[in-house]
Parts: C-alpha cells; sequence; structure tokens
C-alpha cells in the first residue's frame, strides 16, 4: 500500500513529486474499477496554506457550481467532507469523492458506473461502458468552476494546473454530440471502442485569471480528440467557448 507522511505531502513544493505521491494514492484506492478523476494545482506549491478552519471555505467545496441547477452532473462531494491532516475528505470512494489539500491541491473522483453510462443497458455497460455525454462535460466544468472560485477565495496567483484521467476503461465508448442529437442516437460513423485501459491526459496550465468555460473545454477536448472526434462533435459549448449549461 502506497503511504506518505502528511509533512512530506504538505511540504513537498516539487510538482512532479507532488503530483506523483497524489497519483499513487488514487491508483491505490480504486484498483482495477474504472473511475474518472480530474485535479486542480497551483503551479507553486508553496504560496498559501489553507486555514481549514474557515467556514467559508468549508461551505465552498461544498456547494461547488451545479451546470445545471441541482439536477446535474456536479462535484459537489457526497457529505460529510471532513477535515483531515492533509485538508478536507470524504469518505466515500465510489461516489462523488472529493479531496481537498491545505496547499491548494483539490481532487475529484467518481466511479464510471450506471450514474456516468446514464441509461445504458446494464450488459452492455459491463463490455463497453459508455461515456454519458452530460457526465462527460459537466463533471469537468462543474470542477474548473469550482477551482476558479477556490482561487479566488484563497488568493492564489500562481498558474493553475489541472488534469483529467479516465482509468481502467479498456472497451469503453463515447457517441457524438448531445444525447437529444440525432447524430447521438443514430451515429454517422462506426463507434469504436476505446482499446487502451487509461486515459491519463497532460496537464493543462492556465493563468490565475483563468475563464473557467473556455479552460474547461480545453481539457474536454482531449477526451474527444482520443476518440477521434473534432471540436464540433463536443455537445454544449458555443463558439466562444463558453457553455450553455
Amino acid at each position: 500500500m502506497v503511504e506518505y507522511d502528511i509533512a512530506e505531502i504538505l511540504e513537498e513544493r516539487d510538482l512532479g513529486v507532488f503530483s506523483k505521491m497524489m497519483q499513487e494514492a488514487f491508483e491505490e484506492r480504486v484498483g482495477t474499477n474504472r473511475f474518472f478523476r480530474i485535479t486542480g494545482t497551483p503551479a507553486d506549491l508553496g504560496q498559501i496554506s489553507a486555514d481549514v478552519d474557515q467556514s467559508a471555505l468549508l461551505q465552498l467545496l461544498e456547494r461547488p457550481p451545479n451546470p445545471r441547477g441541482r439536477s446535474g452532473w456536479d462535484v459537489e462531494p457526497l457529505p460529510p467532507l471532513k477535515r483531515t491532516a492533509l485538508g478536507f475528505e470524504n469518505q466515500r470512494l465510489e461516489f462523488h469523492h472529493m479531496k481537498f489539500v491545505k496547499n491548494g491541491h483539490l481532487e475529484f473522483w467518481t466511479a464510471i458506473d450506471e450514474y456516468f453510462c446514464w441509461k445504458q443497458d446494464p450488459v452492455e455497460m459491463k463490455i463497453h461502458p459508455r461515456l454519458y455525454p452530460y457526465a462527460v462535460v459537466e463533471h469537468p466544468l462543474s470542477f474548473v468552476r469550482l477551482y476558479k472560485a477556490l482561487a479566488d477565495f484563497l488568493q492564489i496567483h500562481s498558474d493553475i494546473l489541472f488534469q483529467m484521467q479516465y482509468v481502467n476503461i479498456k472497451g469503453a465508448i463515447l457517441l457524438p454530440y448531445q444525447p437529444e442529437s440525432i447524430g447521438f442516437m443514430h451515429p454517422f460513423e462506426p463507434v469504436r471502442p476505446f482499446e487502451g485501459n487509461r486515459l491519463v491526459f497532460e496537464k493543462k496550465r492556465f493563468g490565475a485569471d483563468f475563464d473557467p468555460d473556455p479552460s474547461a473545454l480545453e481539457i474536454i477536448k482531449d477526451l474527444y480528440h482520443a476518440f477521434g472526434y473534432a471540436r464540433e462533435h463536443i455537445p454544449f459549448f458555443d463558439a466562444t467557448g463558453h457553455s450553455n449549461l
């Protein structure tokens, strides 16, 4: 089992080493299960040490922006979000798991299950889990919007690095456009299952004043590109990169 000393994690200033610590902890806990994960980390890990006694910080993490009110695929952590030696974390791993570290690092995980593969036949889902467009778009969009609010609250002035990943997803499929469209219900081209097992995308680096919606789109583009789709196949974003969700 991967274990790191609390002080070692909080005192780490090398982004590569810190990311490796967090990645190893994630992979140890999810094992061979299918999971989505997204992280946000200040480029300057030594800039802040958040005061976790502030009730406003906990409230911000507990109620992240939801693209469609309280009915969408946001990154609201399954309660309770509890204090830890590192910051905050909830206990349940497979559904809306959030971890916040005092140095400004934030991550969200959720299983690629019947919720993520909304309305898919359970038998088919075992072989070819279908990544539902609302889950695919709203989770990163909600996360990046939350991180912008968090960066403003904590007064993070350094660049921010985001990383998205899908693990243990061999055989997964992604359909283009939004679910109500003809192109989604009856794809014009053959749907190709993903042949690999992992999609751990390169980190995206944005300035502290980043615009959340276009930034989320840049992150989401990588997933659609991995499945062979162009920008116009990505639903819910207009020509300026802002979401209509």
